[in-house]
């Protein structure tokens, strides 16, 4: 930030999109297309080691740390639909959260404890949420608008 310059940290001819910081900022996640499909790998920014984290399904994107740093929330193509699911860091074990067909755009809350979500409903984009053990589903209605892209505000003291 200092000296304002700019510095590549991927390579190659892949397409490398929506990068996120870890919550230690050791390193970024990111979604790329170098192993064929959109697929989330990790870039330790000491090291630049890089390891790819997804292996389950043909597209998974939009991929944001969860606070403690153990678990990712992304958007996963599953037969077909597009779903909110969480995969543990540790056992790789994926959980698919929602199970409609046109989700979006997931946004982990500060406390680590919900999802937000843009999905459709009768045509219209709307709000929803969905706790990470994916018990608790909400629709949260709106009286206008169509909404794209939410996202958690921080905590504030």
């Amino acid at each position: 930030m200092a000296t304002k310059k700019l510095q590549q940290i991927t390579y190659g001819y892949s397409l490398d999109t929506e990068p996120g910081f870890a919550p230690d900022g050791k390193s970024i996640i990111f979604t790329s297309d170098r192993g064929g499909s959109p697929q989330i790998y990790q870039l330790d920014l000491q090291s630049e080691k890089l390891q790819r984290l997804t292996y389950q399904g043909d597209y998974n994107a939009r991929a944001s740390f969860t606070p403690d740093g153990n678990s990712i929330v992304m958007l996963t193509r599953d037969n077909g639909a597009f779903n909110i699911a969480m995969q543990d860091l540790a056992s790789n074990q994926i959980n698919i959260l929602t199970q409609s067909s046109i989700n979006k755009s997931p946004s982990v809350s500060p406390n680590g404890k919900m999802i937000v979500y843009a999905t459709s409903k009768d045509g219209q984009g709307v709000l929803a949420e969905v706790s990470v053990d994916g018990r608790i589903k909400l629709i949260l209605p709106a009286a206008e608008g169509d909404v794209q892209e939410p996202a958690w505000s921080p905590f504030l003291n």
